[in-house]
């Protein structure tokens, strides 16, 4: 009866019609009357299924939004770091205020604070340097962290078809965790970013050899595109910023062997990015996360976004947060 009713779910295909939603107007901001420098969000603000609060990567995307409309349109961002400070609440507006704190001829600096009903909830610094098409490079050391080779895109499904292969066909949950699935996985089809998972993404295949190895010993692995074409080709690091907070505070279970949705609380304490290259997230885009720090139920999380098709990486992600277990409710699902 389960696999019945986990099939009449709906999934992306090729014969199905692209969804209507659009970042790019989903974090769309205004500028407020009779104020300098500060924007508030034009669309209705998310809340993730299970959360407490406005979605951690709205604000970390919408202050990055805020900051590059008062840059010139040769700088790129190339670092942000963010702090959060207060959940966001979905029935007020947010307002972004924008300090231009320096501006040199190489590198711009951008402070935005996030208010909420006159309330301070986030804050972030960003700071940009002219793009390499714009300025000459001396010779340098280059290196980078090579694409994951155990990574194979053919590995990796649509979200509920990895859901159906990894824990209903295994036998690992039982009926009464699947209470919300017609709903969850909807938010996948009409969302919009596309997904594919591993099929152990969700929760650990039966007699894995993973099973027995440390946190610091795995990683976990996904891939995204942004499937609306974007307009704004300096939104490619607004939408990068959105997706980079999707999973990487959600995935230290994995790295502990439990469930993916078995934390009984989560939240963000803070959140960095370095950009390496513009982004294109219209294209396949690897989100390799590694976790090696867990304590104090704080966990440390970093990642690495990589084109699939070029292999280079786009970015670097660092994120801190409080995670908060039930060994009691460990099979008990959010979904």
């Amino acid at each position: 009866m389960l696999r019945r009713f986990l099939h009449t779910i709906r999934l992306p295909s090729s014969s199905m019609p692209k969804p209507r939603s659009d970042l790019e107007n989903t974090l769309r901001l205004v500028p407020v009357p009779g104020k300098i420098d500060v924007y508030t969000n034009g669309e209705r603000l998310h809340v993730p299924p299970g959360a407490r609060g406005v979605f951690g990567g709205t604000l970390v995307a919408q202050s990055l939004w805020a900051a590059i409309k008062t840059v010139p349109p040769t700088f790129v961002p190339h670092s942000l770091h963010s702090y959060f400070l207060k959940s966001g609440n979905k029935d007020h507006q947010i307002e972004y205020e924008v300090d231009r704190l320096r501006d040199g001829k190489s590198f711009c600096s951008r402070q935005v604070k996030a208010f909420q009903q006159g309330e301070l909830i986030f804050i972030e610094m960003i700071s940009f340097t002219l793009a390499k098409s714009e300025r000459k490079l001396p010779p340098q050391l280059k290196h980078t962290k090579p694409y994951p080779s155990n990574v194979k895109f053919e590995d990796h499904l649509d979200p509920k078809e990895s859901f159906i292969k990894g824990v209903v066909d295994t036998g690992v949950m039982k009926d009464e965790v699947f209470q919300s699935f017609e709903k969850y996985f909807n938010r996948f089809v009409d969302g919009p970013t596309e997904y594919k998972f591993p099929i152990d993404f969700w929760v650990s295949l039966p007699n894995h050899p993973k099973n027995h190895k440390q946190p610091h010993e795995l990683d976990v692995n996904f891939f995204e595109r942004y499937r609306v074409p974007v307009r704004d080709p300096r939104f490619n690091y607004v939408a990068l910023a959105y997706t980079s907070d999707s999973y990487i505070l959600l995935s230290v279970m994995r790295f502990h062997n439990r469930p993916l949705h078995s934390s009984v609380f989560s939240v963000s304490l803070d959140h960095s990015i370095y950009f390496h290259k513009q982004p294109d997230f219209n294209q396949w885009t690897l989100y390799h996360i590694e976790h090696p720090k867990s304590g104090d139920s704080r966990k440390l999380m970093t990642g690495e976004m990589y084109e699939r098709d070029s292999g280079d990486m786009v970015a670097s992600i660092i994120q801190e947060g409080l995670v908060v277990i039930n060994d009691e409710q460990l099979y008990k699902s959010k979904l």
